[in-house]
């Protein structure tokens, strides 16, 4: 397909290209339904200021964008900073924003880190509908995705194996005695989360004797969400003289921060009762009062070779080839797991 200019833009839009040019440069002296018209134009064409001189030599204007779902999230905001950090080692300004998982909202924030000319930009996607906006500015610069939800080969990425986390987790917790597994938490249109899943259903099923099942209630993995879908699960199981599973796995350490506390509040005694992993690893995992087990994934690893594939096409005299690095998570061990009945 051939890209779009502002003489293209111009046409659709009836007017000449000096018009859309002003327009895209915040001319105040253009009558309001042309403004309107043009911008429409721009954005559902996926076309951007300045794109087709970037395609004949795309200077490096020392900017990068970062945009992650959630900069509150302990996970992402740790991430970022790693992100933030070995930027600035190489003379780069940063330019940082959350999507709030929402994909129109992703879209103008790419869109808004084009118009001011970064360099490049490091996306951690709202969803498995990321690729769908995502889509319209391929070739425009250079972008590195972090996680799984875009199809391979899109562009270059940087992912942990989240399949083989849980995996790792589920055959711990079968390693220590436990036969009766609960997974709680996931977003369906995360396939990160979707993958995670995946991992803990198929190592549950390899295993003798064992029985398990996935619980949840909510789409996210905040704390408050693992606090909600914790109490109902354990409230449940109370209520209807069910056994409570010994061994729990959550989405994240968010989500097992708010089923810890779900557990002090209906009884439920960690690890005595039931054994409580996480995925992510942040900081607060390892405060001597919460000594959450998890699945670590190496930030500062994930960083580093996102920041060096970023500056590698960035750099590059010729179009990149589209790249995939996968970093291997790691178990770690802390107090929130045990034999079960110990």
């Amino acid at each position: 397909m051939e890209r779009l200019t502002i003489k293209d833009i111009a046409k659709m839009a009836g007017v000449s290209h000096t018009t859309v040019s002003r327009a895209l440069n915040g001319a105040q002296n253009i009558r309001p339904e042309t403004y309107a018209k043009i911008m429409e134009l721009c954005r559902t064409t996926g076309y951007t200021p300045n794109a087709a001189a970037r395609q004949l030599k795309r200077s490096d204007s020392g900017a990068i964008g970062i945009i992650v779902p959630d900069i509150s999230n302990a996970f992402f905001c740790e991430l970022t900073r790693h992100l933030e950090w070995m930027t600035r080692q190489k003379g780069r300004n940063v330019f940082i924003s959350s999507s709030f998982y929402d994909y129109e909202i992703e879209d103008e924030n790419i869109r808004a880190l084009m118009e001011n000319r970064v360099s490049g930009i490091i996306l951690s996607g709202v969803g498995d509908q990321t690729y769908l906006h995502l889509r319209n500015h391929l070739g425009k610069v250079p972008i590195v995705f972090l996680g799984d939800n875009i199809p391979e080969g899109m562009v270059s990425q940087i992912t942990v194996n989240n399949y083989e986390g849980t995996r790792m987790a589920t055959r711990y917790l079968i390693s220590l005695g436990h036969r009766e597994l609960m997974f709680l938490g996931g977003r369906d249109f995360s396939v990160t989360h979707r993958r995670r899943h995946q991992g803990f259903l198929d190592a549950a099923a390899a295993a003798a004797n064992v029985c398990y099942d996935i619980f949840t209630i909510l789409s996210g993995s905040k704390i408050e969400d693992g606090y909600r879908t914790g109490l109902a699960y354990f409230t449940h199981c109370i209520e209807n003289k069910q056994p409570i599973a010994t061994g729990i796995l959550c989405i994240s350490d968010h989500f097992a921060l708010g089923v810890m506390q779900a557990a002090v509040e209906t009884g439920v005694d960690i690890p005595g009762q039931v054994s409580l992993i996480g995925f992510d690893d942040v900081s607060f995992a390892s405060l001597p009062k919460i000594q959450l087990t998890t699945i670590s994934q190496p930030k500062e690893e994930i960083c580093d070779a996102a920041v060096r594939t970023l500056e590698e096409l960035i750099h590059a005299a010729e179009p990149a080839p589209v790249s995939c690095k996968t970093i291997q998570p790691v178990l770690v061990r802390r107090d929130t797991c045990g034999p079960p009945g110990r």
